[in-house]
């Protein structure tokens, strides 16, 4: 068995391909998901400019897949992408691992049979517990930049180590020429996979050098001059010289011709180098063309950008417009090696050159990130304990021991503990098999062939650590990044392999050569780690019915009046929008407006000046130079009442058929077929209000001296102001009701629920919750909606998706209870009755307030048994959230008078620094302690809600159970004890907290 080596190799590599192929295709997405993916379908379908810094070959890959497909299966054709690089990255590391063996152990030819099957058997055990991994294989099932960029990562690591057998064979330079090209198409996909020309350099190095101090330093050296030449020189520095270059030349030369002379000036040094046999420099004159042409996949973004397409972010079509998407200049720049940071003593984050430290962590002034700095004593114990324990290790973990949950910054776990959440799908233990595997691997791939165990290390480091320190990560992240360190995983993941190697090598110096036992071996770690592995996270895994951000896309859209303008919140609002037009082609009349987006220049300007298929461009009355003004700055304001008019004799003529509607507006292209009425109101036009009022308070920033407060207004707040002045009532306009209220600038009295959005009707109504609900035309948009699968417990939905839903919930609970107001009992049961059947409680839910107020609902049209179902079903999880609340806040106070007590200590020894460093963290503790009390107090009253659910529902003894599993607790505290009879229950919900 295992004669011919080649051929076995070849099959088993071939077998891993299969099964990962296999693995990612059921578990596929069969369409958009959220965060970037609607983005990147949407881009790639439609050959579009995505968010900097782009990705365009991946664009042009996405096109080529999806081109010939029918619309419904253009996602399922570009999201197969990641699917198939990520199969291909799986067979590349098998392939790795037998190499990296091959270098120690010599030729296959003279193996036993017993170290074929721990080569074949690690190498199989290795590549195929990466496949089931949880990052990976998350990123291998969605349309994401990041599988394909691990695969270029991994045939770069083959292509080094192909090299390396082949290292002294004639013209075995094409290894390396072929390893920049692959650098190059890279760019165009992800940076980084840059960070793999460290384990080249050093593949490279043990290769051709003996090892000494010199000569390792100037490899070093030579590999972090190689990754500055390519990036930031090449990519950033040669087109920004290039912006400049016409001033410097007084317009001789100008950008193209530029880039002329740089592509001219590599040929000639290729041609001469050659000419004068310079065998290393013509080398790296080959591999530096290579990247240059891999490179040139970003050409696509400027000729894109120049065509206006729909979805053209930060629109750059000239050379310094791309210059600034390429060096991402719309998310501002975070300091790496210097620059300011928190100061313990005053408690902010000092600005100024003169106050700028080494290595500064915490550096954002957002008040947020402030307070959360104060918890930590340096810059190093915030790298150490937040940036590496809970942005790295966590993730870490979550691939090699185990995951808790899918919550946000959740924990992992191993197994051997009880389980934090065991309902959740994300609940996976492997009982820190994969790292105990991988730790040994570690240690026996140094002791076996330590060079090449450098280089794994090396790749290991740059693609975790080197990460860390570069991203500089804030607190509260809007999602897990463990996505950026999926390098470092597939690094480890070769030791993986190499410790079952070890194993069997381990194995065979006690008992000599017996296959069964390497059988055996070989087959218990293929269970217990990526079989066991798979079997854990498929549940979480698998989207293969998955629709949901499809569906969210097209109930959003299809809540909206014909041509109206909708505010949406950011990238989960957004881009499953844009799949929905651009790929789908639903509701392209309407106009999304980005709210994060739109406080940026380049994004007004495209607004107001550029259609969107037969959306017209919107009413923005401001030329380029007001623009730039009101992005270049925030500007405080002063809370003051707004008023905007009502033309209702215009809206009359706008809302006939008067053919002069289109001038009204302002579309003066008489052969445009859209816009030839204007969209009422469904209220008559009398009805309406004269004159918009509100008060407009702004967002709260600080306070001055005398404790008054001080608001300042966003870019993006501002313009929402221009376009409802400018539009004239014309438009219909809309905030997607997930919009925050901070950006709503209080004009809830003027919103009126539309399904999944609040329109802006200039007419004031009383309202119960943030828009006024017309039961009637609230139903008739909801009763169109799409929930396809979102009732099949078999689906896995994430924590995003559930909150979300819980949404749907809110929507469903206010339909019901206005049909209630309006005296319709009847539709109230059906539409509570509906709203379940289409979006049910899960298992997995975090429990929220809207579980008991749907239950109270139910209770309140009679429907018991439903009620107290949902009662049963969250009792255990609302007393558990309480005991959590509860035993944090006693924890920070026991930590504020461990702090009083030094802070007394160091006033008594007069020592003045510490008392200043002590009282900072202190105060923020307090703050802390404070916020926690008010969670307490909130999950002390969802605890009497459920009181008052179940003695309305005829449950009291149930209800009064509440208050005595949970009252002893109290005693001591200023927690006030939860009621302990029914009236009191009553009472308090009735008269404090406006429930009936």
């Amino acid at each position: 068995m295992f004669s011919d080596h080649k051929t076995t190799n070849k099959y088993l590599a071939l077998f891993t391909f299969a099964i990962s192929l296999i693995i990612y295709t059921l578990t596929l997405a069969p369409t958009a998901s959220f965060w970037d993916a609607g983005e990147f379908i949407a881009v790639a379908h439609g050959l579009q400019v995505n968010h900097p810094p782009g990705a365009p070959f991946y664009s042009i890959l996405g096109r080529i897949f999806s081109m010939f497909m029918p619309t419904e299966y253009v996602a399922l054709s570009i999201n197969f992408i990641s699917a198939l690089a990520s199969a291909l990255t799986v067979m590349l590391l098998y392939l790795i691992i037998i190499r990296l063996i091959r270098e120690w152990k010599g030729e296959v030819s003279e193996y036993s049979l017993m170290d074929k099957i721990g080569m074949y058997g690690g190498a199989l055990v290795g590549s195929l517990t990466f496949a089931v991994t949880d990052t990976f294989w998350f990123n291998a099932v969605e349309a994401e930049v990041y599988a394909l960029s691990m695969f270029f990562t991994a045939i770069v690591v083959w292509l080094a180590l192909k090299w390396s057998e082949r290292h002294e064979e004639p013209y075995n330079e094409r290894w390396l020429v072929m390893i920049a090209y692959m650098f190059g198409l890279a760019i165009g996909v992800h940076l980084l996979n840059l960070l793999a020309l460290f384990f080249v350099a050093l593949i490279i190095y043990f290769k051709k050098k003996d090892l000494s101090l010199m000569s390792f330093v100037w490899t070093g050296v030579a590999a972090v001059i190689s990754f500055f030449l390519i990036y930031p020189v090449t990519i950033q520095w040669i087109p920004d010289f290039s912006s400049k270059i016409g001033d410097a030349t007084y317009g001789l030369i100008g950008p193209l011709t530029f880039i002329a002379l740089i592509m001219i000036a590599v040929a000639w040094g290729i041609y001469y180098t050659q000419k004068k046999r310079y065998r290393f420099a013509n080398i790296v004159m080959i591999s530096y063309a290579m990247i240059l042409i891999g490179y040139s996949s970003y050409s696509i973004i400027m000729i894109r950008s120049i065509a206006d397409p729909p979805i053209d972010e930060n629109d750059p079509e000239t050379v310094e417009a791309f210059v600034k998407y390429l060096k991402r200049e719309q998310y501002g720049s975070t300091p790496i090696l210097k620059g300011n940071t928190f100061d313990e003593v005053t408690g902010q984050v000092t600005r100024g050159e003169n106050n700028e430290v080494l290595f500064p962590r915490r550096h954002s002034s957002d008040p947020r990130h402030v307070e959360f700095y104060s918890r930590y004593d340096s810059d190093w114990d915030f790298f150490w304990s937040y940036q590496v324990n809970h942005m790295y290790i966590r993730y870490f973990n979550w691939n090699f021991i185990g995951r808790q949950s899918d919550i946000q910054d959740t924990g992992w776990q191993s197994g051997f503990e009880p389980a934090k959440y065991p309902s959740n799908k994300a609940n996976n233990a492997f009982f820190f098999i994969p790292f105990v595997l991988g730790l040994f691997g570690l240690v026996y791939h140094f002791s076996a062939d330590w060079k090449r165990a450098s280089a794994v290390m090396a790749l290991f480091i740059v693609t975790g650590l080197a990460i860390i320190v570069f991203l500089n990560q804030p607190p509260f992240q809007p999602r897990e990044r463990d996505y950026a360190y999926v390098g470092s995983f597939f690094a480890f993941a070769i030791w993986i392999g190499i410790g079952v190697t070890g194993l069997i090598d381990l194995l065979k110096s006690y008992i000599k050569e017996n296959s069964i036992a390497a059988y055996a071996v070989v087959g218990v770690c293929l269970l217990a780690s990526p079989v066991w592995m798979g079997y854990q996270n498929w549940d979480d895994h698998d989207r293969s019915e998955r629709y949901v951000a499809p569906d969210y896309a097209k109930n959003l859209l299809n809540s909206l009046a014909p041509n109206a303008i909708v505010f949406t919140n950011g990238d989960n609002d957004t881009f499953p929008l844009w799949y929905a037009q651009e790929v789908e082609g639903i509701r392209t009349d309407v106009r999304i407006v980005c709210l994060s987006l739109l406080n940026t220049d380049w994004y007004i300007k495209q607004l107001r000046d550029q259609w969107s298929h037969e959306s017209a461009p919107l009413p923005i009355n401001m030329s380029d130079k007001e623009v730039e003004a009101i992005t270049g700055s925030i500007t405080q304001w002063q809370p003051k009442q707004m008023q905007i008019p009502v033309d209702k004799e215009m809206l009359k003529k706008a809302f006939s058929e008067d053919q002069n509607y289109k001038e009204a507006i302002g579309v003066k292209q008489a052969d445009i077929p859209i816009l030839q009425t204007g969209t009422e109101f469904t209220i008559p036009v009398d009805s309406l209000d004269d004159v918009m009022t509100w008060q407009l308070d702004g967002r709260r920033y600080s306070t001055d001296a005398e404790g008054n407060g001080i608001y300042f207004l966003q870019t993006q707040d501002r313009m929402i102001l221009e376009l409802i002045q400018s539009n004239n009532w014309l438009r219909p306009i809309y905030f997607a009701n997930t919009v925050s209220s901070q950006s709503q600038l209080n004009l809830q009295d003027y919103f009126r629920a539309e399904g999944k959005a609040y329109r802006l009707v200039p007419k004031k109504m009383d309202r119960t919750y943030t828009g006024y609900i017309d039961a009637e035309v609230h139903a008739e948009r909801m009763r169109n909606f799409s929930f396809r699968n979102w009732n099949d417990p078999d689906v896995y939905v994430d924590e995003n998706i559930r909150r979300m839903m819980g949404n749907y919930r809110y929507s469903f609970l206010q339909l019901a209870e206005q049909f209630i107001a309006d005296g319709k009992p009847d539709s109230a049961k059906y539409w509570l009755k509906y709203g379940e059947e289409k979006v049910p409680f899960r298992p997995d839910d975090e429990v929220t307030t809207v579980h008991i107020l749907y239950a109270n609902k139910y209770a309140t049209v009679g429907m018991y048994d439903e009620a107290n179902s949902i009662m049963d079903r969250s009792i255990d999880e609302i007393q558990k959230k309480m005991n959590d609340a509860f035993y944090k806040f006693i924890g920070l106070q026991d930590e504020m008078n461990m702090l009083n007590a030094e802070y007394e200590q160091a006033r008594r020894n007069a020592d003045l620094k510490k008392q200043r460093t002590l009282r900072t963290k202190l105060n923020a503790t307090i703050r802390r302690a404070q916020e926690q009390s008010q969670t307490v107090m909130r999950e002390r009253q969802v605890l009497v809600l459920s009181q008052y659910v179940y003695f309305k529902s005829g449950n009291d003894e149930k209800a009064l159970a509440i208050a005595e599993s949970t009252n002893s607790q109290f005693e001591g505290t200023q927690i006030p004890p939860v009621p302990a009879t029914k009236e009191e229950t009553m009472r308090i919900v009735t008269t404090q907290y406006g429930i009936n």
